[in-house]
């Protein structure tokens, strides 16, 4: 049986991912998606719950997640913890979109990168340091990643690429053919000619960023500087600019304020992410210390019904979660509970119901 696993964060699925989905040639089609939070740190437009009800319209069988702390994270470990995630899943192989559809540079780096181990200095990013080595636009900086992990653990998984077309991830600007979810995010009144109507029906969901911000300030404000310092990735010395918060009209505004050499935009709004939901640098550092032994389940159709039936013997699998179980899923349980309060939708009904049937 081929088993294909996909990783995306869907923000929002639109017609280049349509394509990438029907070059997938399998039996089975699992995706791994983030949590209701990407990986640079922003809130999707969409909660999670609505992404994988778009991901199996789109046709996969089965949808798992990929939880908020192991989403936020700089390249190299979001693609480690997706494929461990995946590999819980047997699969056989990964489908990638990628720049260069060259996985040979791949391999070439790889060897590279092992012989030649880069050491962090202190007062320069990990993109600085690290990845502006790799000469890669963004979907092979992450395809790299996860060639790495695969080769490191010696998982039994083939990576596959498929070349990308139209945008590039990072453009603003619409595309005549394939447009990047940043340019349709820019630009969300065009949905209906960018995504499919399964995703374009479904407007009346998109989350405002924006409003987050008055939370996030009054988490900040309510804190002390020792407590803002307990917060994960709140380095010595910047819980005093955080603490400006009140001169900052704007969550745009107050993010750019904090951008430094030493601290990228991404990075920022991850830290932003943990302050606003409180998540103290114990509680990762706890989490990150054991390995990933469970697979989350957001939704599934018969057959990937059927397929997790056989998984049960060998991985914890929850097809809905309660307080209790473990931080990863408590954490993820506050992050519904808030995220229902601004925005007034049922991410924790849904969180301890059965998954979406497809």
């Amino acid at each position: 049986m081929k088993i294909t696993g996909i990783i995306a964060e869907y923000n929002p699925l639109h017609n280049g991912h349509v394509y990438h989905f029907s070059n997938i040639n399998s039996d089975l089609k699992i995706l791994i998606i983030s949590s209701s939070f990407t990986m640079r740190g922003d809130l999707s437009i969409f909660d999670k719950f609505t992404k994988t009800k778009q991901a199996l319209d789109l046709g996969y069988d089965l949808v798992i997640e990929l939880p908020f702390v192991y989403t936020l994270e700089r390249a190299d470990i979001y693609a480690n913890n997706n494929i461990k995630f995946l590999n819980l899943c047997n699969i056989n192989e990964i489908l990638i979109g990628s720049e260069e559809n060259n996985i040979s540079l791949y391999e070439k780096y790889y060897k590279e990168f092992m012989q030649d181990k880069i050491n962090l200095s202190d007062g320069i990013s990990y993109k600085v340091s690290s990845l502006n080595q790799l000469p890669f636009k963004s979907n092979d900086v992450l395809g790299f990643f996860y060639y790495k992990s695969i080769k490191d653990k010696k998982y039994n998984i083939n990576l596959k690429t498929i070349k990308r077309e139209g945008n590039d991830y990072l453009d603003s600007y619409l595309s005549n053919k394939y447009s990047s979810a940043k340019s349709i995010r820019l630009n969300l009144s065009k949905m209906n000619e960018y995504c499919p109507s399964f995703v374009a029906k479904d407007k009346d969901k998109i989350l405002d960023e924006a409003k987050l911000f008055k939370y996030l300030k009054y988490e900040i404000l309510n804190k002390s500087n020792n407590e803002l310092k307990e917060i994960f990735l709140v380095d010595e010395g910047l819980e005093n600019k955080i603490k400006d918060v009140y001169k900052y009209d704007s969550l745009k505004e107050f993010i750019s304020s904090l951008v430094s050499k030493r601290y990228t935009e991404t990075r920022i709004k991850r830290m932003l992410d943990y302050i606003l939901f409180n998540i103290k640098k114990k509680y990762i550092n706890e989490i990150n210390e054991k390995d990933i032994n469970f697979i989350r389940v957001l939704g599934f159709n018969n057959k990937g019904k059927e397929y997790l039936n056989s998984l049960k013997k060998n991985v914890n699998i929850y097809t809905n979660i309660k307080e209790g179980i473990n931080d990863i899923f408590d954490i993820e349980l506050k992050i519904s509970k808030i995220l229902d309060n601004i925005y007034d939708i049922n991410l924790l009904k849904n969180e301890q119901s059965s998954p979406i049937i497809k």
